[in-house]
């Protein structure tokens, strides 16, 4: 595959700190001969960047790197390239996913967390926190249609897996059955099933994986985040290779790694196991 990495080395506005870390180290790391290795190409390798002129502020220059990753990701697909994001933050998937439109897309949101809160219901005023949220068109309206190409996702098209640190306005919601959620010790046995009786026809995937969705102890901490009983990487794997079966992959987001956390690389040989996963081809 022609593969186009886009980063975005940004947590809550601030460049290369904490979470904003992880997409230069993994380039670091060698991901970039490792997709080589394995027969890919890497024609590109494109980093985001904040206005320099303009003041860091967590929300506004969410907004302006979610609008930029959207011109990059529909950019790479205009070139024939595969978008692969490798982001500080869960938000960048929103405008990952602006860049896909007008093609209906299916999402799918590997997270340890819900990140369903809403400005009206977060109790820790974390933009990250919203960025599914945004995707499904419950918040930041005004803002997110300055995103290029945004369009609310289907929650019918929508997957929350993996979660298992939810705030009970979270709970709430997904309470209503309007998306599918499937916790950690369900998805091997369950996901496919589901996948199958979704309404994907027609439809392409974006895959968003933050990077606390694995175990802590079996796989690494990934964050300052960490919450027990994650996947292991056999289980994340298996779970994108049964939605390549079912569906288009047309990008895929790796977000929320801070290295600093990472001591034994755990985490770091999991992502590339993750992205091997995104990029082989369909069973």
């Amino acid at each position: 595959m022609d593969v186009e990495i886009i980063t975005v080395p940004y947590d809550t506005a601030r460049r290369e700190w904490r979470s904003g870390a992880g997409p230069e180290h993994l380039l670091r790391s060698g991901l970039a001969a490792h997709l080589e290795s394995r027969g890919h190409s890497v024609s590109e390798v494109r980093m985001i960047e904040a206005d320099p002129d303009q003041p860091a502020a967590e929300i506004a220059t969410g907004f302006e790197l979610m609008r930029k990753v959207a011109v990059a990701v529909r950019a790479a697909r205009e070139r024939g390239r595969f978008p692969l994001v490798l982001s500080g933050n869960c938000n960048a998937s929103v405008g990952a996913l602006s860049g896909l439109t007008p093609s209906r897309r299916a999402l799918f949101w590997f997270d340890a967390h819900g990140d369903l809160n809403t400005p009206d219901t977060t109790a820790s005023g974390f933009l990250d926190g919203t960025g599914l949220a945004t995707a499904l068109g419950l918040c930041w309206h005004r803002l997110a249609a300055g995103i290029p190409g945004f369009q609310q996702v289907e929650p019918q098209a929508t997957f929350l897996l993996g979660a298992r640190d939810l705030d009970p306005p979270e709970s709430a919601l997904l309470a209503r059955e309007w998306m599918t959620a499937v916790p950690v010790d369900r998805i091997s046995a369950e996901l496919p099933e589901l996948l199958d009786r979704a309404p994907l026809d027609g439809a392409v995937a974006h895959v968003h994986l933050d990077l606390d969705a694995f175990d802590p102890v079996r796989v690494g901490r990934a964050n300052t985040l960490p919450v027990p009983d994650g996947l292991s990487v056999e289980q994340l794997t298996d779970a994108i290779a049964a939605i390549r079966a079912r569906i288009p992959l047309a990008a895929a987001a790796l977000s929320s790694y801070a290295p600093e956390f990472d001591s034994q690389g755990g985490v770091c040989r999991a992502a590339f196991a993750a992205i091997d996963a995104m990029l082989s081809d369909p069973v």
